[in-house]
């Protein structure tokens, strides 16, 4: 009773100490409880494993992502032989990572079709100039062969899996490409009788062949 007494006392005597004194309390505690509230709904230290879906249809990678409790977003598309057509090629998130639910899992989805890349005109270029612009465009596998030709260095003809194609033409980056380079050796009748231009072999002949 002499304390309830003396809690009076000093509240009369010094209201604005003790209304200070609640506005701290009521601060700590409305901090406290908007604190728990927040984790709650954002599920503070709760993880999930992110599936791997790499190489699944993009349609399969979806639902097997919103089913783990993420959302799902395509963000890029890009060509990679070792994937099927259509299929994610990367996510992000990587693959067995931990993240919370709801997050974002950013897809990159390998093209329906397979890409294409225009055959530049080479002719009359130098070697390092063919091979340079043929690997810039992404073909991997570039063959040079070096006939007779007073003209060293230069490319004379282009070949696509040994047969001739028109500049312009659309190939697939995994086509063999053959350079016939010029070794600088003036072409002598007996060279000229061994040494058959693609160019003038007729595609009938080819193909029977």
């Amino acid at each position: 009773m002499k304390d309830k007494n003396n809690l009076f006392s000093f509240v009369k005597r010094h209201p604005i100490i003790f209304n200070f004194c609640l506005i701290v309390v009521a601060f700590f505690a409305v901090s406290y409880a908007a604190l728990f509230f927040l984790d709650i709904f954002t599920e503070h230290g709760k993880t999930v494993t992110v599936p791997d879906v790499r190489n699944m249809p993009v349609a399969e990678a979806e639902n097997v992502l919103h089913r783990a409790g993420f959302n799902v977003e395509v963000t890029d598309s890009l060509y990679n032989e070792q994937y099927n057509l259509g299929a994610v090629v990367e996510q992000t998130p990587k693959a067995n990572a931990e993240a919370k639910s709801h997050r974002t899992i950013y897809l990159s989805i390998n093209y329906s079709t397979p890409r294409t890349i225009t055959l530049p005109n080479l002719a009359d270029y130098s070697e390092r100039q063919g091979l340079s612009m043929l690997q810039g465009l992404g073909f991997n596998s570039v063959e040079v062969v070096y006939v007779p030709s007073p003209y060293k260095g230069l490319i004379l003809n282009v070949l696509v899996d040994g047969y001739q194609v028109d500049p312009g033409t659309r190939v697939l980056p995994t086509v063999k490409i053959t350079l016939n380079v010029g070794n600088g050796d003036e072409v002598t009748d007996s060279l000229s009788n061994d040494y058959i231009d693609p160019y003038s072999v007729d595609s009938t002949e080819i193909f029977l062949d």
